[in-house]
């Protein structure tokens, strides 16, 4: 179970990868409580980031009235600034929880989130940390600002810690969605190097 936000008329949905990105099959809850399939546009593990969409012919044989969430701006947050966290942690549909920003570029360098199999998600992130609480099942829902516009997508917390939660910024995940729905994937290039601590090969090297 996880969370989402939609962000269009044409019911596309914002989640985590590690909600949705390798589901076979995904069904959304909406707030009228009409439970409507969904299907994997793709997503980007590199981000933690997935795109699903509602089905329209679920979408139109139930009358929903499809409402959707305006996207705002993540690079204009400031520490100190209210914001809350929507989504259904524990399984508790429709819960909001409350906080400040308390940081806006929070970097895990070795700490990235790996799926079964070893899949890395989320390493190429510089983090939203806010004392809003984030609990398993808020992953993909929405960070929103007291404009209500969505500045972040929950992710991930801290493990034994209290009033840490961790989202990806919306100005990330904008750039991520539009490349998914355009390709199904994010392109990126590489160079083909590696690198790692200089401290494991400074023995060697006489440092």
């Amino acid at each position: 179970t996880g969370s989402g936000v939609i962000i269009d008329d044409q019911g596309t949905i914002i989640t985590n990868y590690h909600v949705s990105g390798k589901a076979e099959e995904s069904y959304c809850t909406l707030s009228t409580n009409e439970e409507i399939r969904a299907r994997l546009v793709g997503g980007d593990p590199l981000t933690d980031i997935a795109v699903i969409r509602l089905d329209a012919d679920e979408t139109a044989r139930t009358g929903v009235q499809l409402r959707w969430a305006s996207l705002g701006d993540s690079s204009a947050l400031e520490v100190g600034q209210w914001v809350l966290a929507m989504g259904s942690p524990l399984g508790l549909s429709r819960t909001m929880s409350q906080g400040i920003v308390s940081h806006t570029e929070r970097v895990f360098p070795e700490a990235d989130l790996r799926l079964q199999g070893g899949e890395r998600t989320g390493f190429f992130n510089t983090w939203i940390q806010t004392t809003a609480p984030i609990n398993p099942g808020n992953s993909g829902g929405p960070l929103v600002d007291l404009d209500g516009n969505v500045v972040g997508i929950n992710a991930r917390t801290a493990l034994f810690a209290n009033d840490l939660g961790f989202a990806i910024p919306i100005n990330v995940v904008r750039e991520v969605v539009a490349q998914v729905l355009e390709k199904g994937r994010v392109a990126r290039s590489t160079i083909g190097l590696e690198c790692q601590p200089l401290s494991e090969m400074a023995g060697h090297y006489g440092a």
